[in-house]
């Protein structure tokens, strides 16, 4: 498999999933979300994978979806192409992936790198990870926070990070449920990878298990149904400003719009 964003390991039974962008802060465009997808496809048919690990090279996660990549998108098809084509299939299997999936998350998590994270089954941060949801802020809705933040962190911390936009040190992630662990950066990578050991003493079909019962709070009806609304704001008047006015790194001008 030829990789161009991502880079794949296999370590002591774990898979581990690089996203590897770090000139954009591994901002999630169509490669990278098909990328991801592919990786985790091979980590759950190798039977000798028992966990698998996301993390992000350089000083990032991940930036979110590649804003500048979803500007370009000029039609309802183009949207839809990149989010139901691109994105969905990644974040649906994420869930439904039969062993542990397990964020490493060794800086910034931002809008989409946050909701990857929200998927993941166990997250572990390292000190200098940021989190943040500002998707309004540039005209757009974080699709997976506004179905299943509820659930995962509680609509007060949610809508917190979704209506401000304001990032969150790692440590106030984990003191609302979006963290599990914060560690050291230096040790992030060798705590993770003891995180996923310590998985492996469960039953397989256990974990399998588990995972379906609890994938039941994302339900994909309405997972879709948040994206057909995400498409709307897009190719609205707001999000077309929104999304201009973050390249121009300028403040939007919601008035005019």
């Amino acid at each position: 498999m030829h990789l161009e964003c991502t880079l794949y390991q296999k370590k002591n039974s774990s898979a581990i999933i690089i996203l590897n962008r770090p000139h954009v802060l591994n901002a999630l465009n169509k490669k990278l979300w098909r990328e991801i997808y592919e990786n985790l496809c091979q980590a759950e048919e190798d039977k000798e994978v028992r966990a698998v690990i996301i993390t992000g090279a350089g000083k990032a996660f991940s930036a979110g979806d590649d804003i500048k990549e979803v500007a370009n998108l000029r039609t309802i098809e183009d949207i839809k192409t990149f989010f139901l084509n691109f994105a969905t299939p990644t974040i649906t299997k994420i869930v439904e992936t039969p062993k542990p999936v397990i964020a490493a998350v060794n800086g910034l998590a931002y809008g989409g790198g946050c909701e990857i994270a929200m998927l993941c089954d166990l997250v572990i941060a390292s000190d200098n990870a940021t989190f943040a949801i500002p998707e309004a802020l540039i005209g757009a809705i974080p699709p997976i926070a506004s179905i299943i933040g509820t659930f995962i962190i509680g609509k007060l911390n949610v809508n917190m990070l979704m209506f401000t936009g304001e990032p969150i040190t790692a440590q106030e992630a984990k003191s609302i449920g979006l963290v599990n662990k914060v560690v050291p950066a230096e040790e992030l990578m060798k705590s993770a990878e003891e995180l996923a050991r310590s998985t492996m003493q469960a039953a397989p079909s256990a974990i399998k298990t588990i995972k379906k019962l609890a994938s039941k709070q994302l339900e994909l009806d309405k997972f879709k149904q948040s994206l057909d609304e995400l498409i709307k704001i897009v190719l609205s008047q707001e999000g077309k400003e929104g999304h201009r006015a973050f390249i121009e790194k300028r403040p939007p001008d919601w008035v005019k719009t």
